[in-house]
């Protein structure tokens, strides 16, 4: 009885969690959309690029990003509900693509090496554990 009323409970907050991320989905695809149509629309250019600045695909990039990793959580919280087990690939995935998005924004100039250092470890760390858990799935 308890048991029952606790898968119940989990997936009323598995529901939730994918309606919040679906709206947020919805809400950083419109976001994305506006910031090319500005982009085209505006047309100021000086940067020698077509479309859109450096400035603004700083902006427009990481929203792209956020997209994936909430989409790649809704596929890591289904996957939890549905087999009770997490897939480690699928949480150093989100990670690389966590790191990737920080790094296009990120700012290398107002940083010490010891943070460079530190960031370079994780990106590895990530990278490494990627490519041994994926190499595992081949053999």
């Amino acid at each position: 009885m308890l048991m029952h009323t606790i898968k119940k409970f989990e997936k009323v907050v598995f529901t939730f969690l994918v309606f919040i991320l679906v709206s947020y989905i919805v809400v950083e695809i419109i976001e994305l959309v506006y910031q090319f149509g500005v982009s085209i629309v505006s047309g100021s250019n000086t940067e020698g690029r077509l479309l859109i600045s450096n400035a603004l695909l700083k902006e427009v990039l990481p929203v792209f990003f956020n997209i994936l990793i909430a989409i790649e959580l809704i596929d890591t919280f289904s996957v939890y509900v549905q087999k009770h087990s997490i897939k480690v690939l699928n949480i150093l995935l989100i990670g690389l693509i966590a790191i990737g998005r920080k790094l296009i924004a990120f700012d290398f100039n107002d940083t010490d090496g010891v943070t460079n250092l530190g960031l370079a470890a994780l990106i590895i760390s990530l990278a490494g554990g990627y490519y041994l858990i994926k190499k595992n799935d081949f053999d």
